[in-house]
């Protein structure tokens, strides 16, 4: 999720549990803890651009690391700036400031290590967009009259809102897997898999993929507030085989391994872009297209170097939000 719906959510948590007398110091730890877990972007290599991809999202939003995290914040914001407040207030709003940041991010379509050191699976429930106001602005909103006021009235009726936005997102979610479903069966396919992401700013649109037969089919729905659904029909696309498509790339060698590392990223939704660009067919540059956002570059010349990492892979017109369909 974006930094200030993450900093927003901590402050937002650390209210619910503070007194009149926390209030404002609340909101500032749980601002400031709900952001650091992403202080793992540091983590980075120029010669190995899948280092960071491996490290984002990985020990520092793992549910297990949440007390070792609200700790370090606690800590270092008591030594410099807060020793006049009991210390024990102080880690009570960074523990659950910190504890909202992975569950917000595996309410998206990202993914979050949050079983980390005991399973790396990125966990996304495709509820939520990366970006989405009506998740910000409502708590925002909360947060301030709440630092006002003192009262806790406005922060409780945030949070009430946001958890029924989730709970339709996790609705609106349903009913486009189903009209996938609903297609695939129409089309006389037998689905292996299938994935239904909102599209960013809204939870009417969503990009929707199912494999079958070992090709992708891609399509965009928009589902109404009333639960009805178009279509927005897209392409179908090859399923990545490294073994077809490389065979010669020894199963030693750095490339094939990167290659294994960007599958376990993308949860293994790759294609072939250009003849030596594997792509990440989850995220496009439109919401029923198959052009890939990201991808990994190979150079099969020198097999025991690391890939070279590329966004912005796709040629064709960008549309994220798309704004015709949310209004069609």
């Amino acid at each position: 999720m974006d930094p200030i719906s993450q900093g927003v959510l901590g402050a937002s948590a650390a209210l619910l549990v503070s007194n009149k007398q926390y209030r404002t110091h609340a909101a500032k730890v749980g601002c400031v803890a709900g952001l650091a877990p992403d202080l793992d972007v540091l983590i980075k290599s120029s010669s190995d651009p899948l280092l960071a991809l491996e490290f984002h999202r990985q020990f520092t939003h793992s549910l297990f690391f949440i007390p070792f995290g609200g700790l370090i914040i606690a800590l270092l914001l008591w030594l410099i700036v807060y020793r006049q407040i009991p210390f024990k207030q102080t880690f009570l709003f960074a523990t659950i400031g910190y504890a909202t940041h992975g569950l917000l991010d595996a309410l998206t379509t990202y993914g979050s290590q949050l079983l980390w050191p005991f399973s790396n699976q990125r966990i996304a429930w495709d509820v939520i967009g990366i970006i989405d106001p009506l998740v910000t602005i409502p708590l925002l909103i909360a947060i301030i009259i709440t630092c006002i006021t003192k009262s806790k009235t406005w922060m409780v009726a945030g949070a009430s809102f946001f958890a029924f936005y989730i709970s339709f997102g996790a609705l609106q979610h349903h009913r486009a897997l189903k009209t996938i479903e609903q297609i695939a069966q129409q089309n006389k396919h037998s689905i292996t898999r299938i994935k239904a992401m909102p599209t960013i700013g809204n939870l009417l649109v969503w990009r929707t993929i199912y494999e079958a037969n070992d090709r992708y089919y891609v399509n965009a729905i928009r589902v109404s507030l009333l639960g009805k659904t178009k279509v927005y029909p897209g392409q179908s696309v090859a399923k990545f085989n490294i073994n077809k498509r490389f065979p010669t790339i020894g199963h030693s060698s750095t490339q094939y391994q990167d290659i294994a590392r960007f599958s376990w990223f993308s949860d293994d939704w790759l294609v072939m872009g250009n003849p030596l660009l594997i792509g990440d067919i989850r995220y496009a540059t439109q919401v029923n297209g198959i052009e890939p956002l990201w991808g990994i570059q190979l150079n099969p010349q020198q097999p025991n170097q690391h890939i070279q990492y590329q966004s912005n892979t796709g040629n064709g017109k960008r549309e994220l939000m798309p704004i015709d369909m949310m209004f069609d």
